[in-house]
């Protein structure tokens, strides 16, 4: 399936914000706002897969990877339990595609985007609130 980046930019008090916090408490408020991001992708994803129940739709999940620099990102994903979603997302010699991983990350990257804004800062608050006591 095809890999979703996004950068923000221009979220300076936010930012400014992050580096007052210990490393542990700001990957904390990044997991949290990252994650709930994400979701707001993998529930559209989950909402177009043509089968209204079943194990394709079920499967859809968000998955945190980071990699060896520290590096934190969150993938929206079908796992290899449900291969066959590969093939409707892009079709077979047999058979026409039926995207719904794409088109989701496509129509809603913009609210993915002001949810994950809204739950980071939310979250530097309650682990600011969390350092204080």
């Amino acid at each position: 399936m095809s890999e979703f980046d996004i950068h923000i930019t221009g979220l300076s008090e936010l930012e400014t914000a992050l580096l007052e916090l210990s490393d542990k408490a700001a990957r904390r408020a990044l997991r949290k706002g990252m994650r709930r991001g994400a979701i707001v992708v993998r529930n559209d994803a989950r909402n177009r897969v043509r089968i209204a129940r079943g194990k394709l739709r079920r499967s859809i999940r968000v998955r945190e990877r980071s990699d060896d620099q520290g590096w934190m990102r969150f993938a929206v994903e079908v796992p290899r339990s449900a291969f066959y979603g590969k093939f409707g997302e892009y079709g077979t010699s047999k058979m026409a595609a039926w995207p719904f991983m794409r088109p989701a990350a496509e129509s809603k990257t913009e609210e993915a985007v002001g949810t994950m804004r809204d739950a980071l800062g939310e979250a530097v608050q309650d682990e600011m609130r969390r350092a204080r006591r």
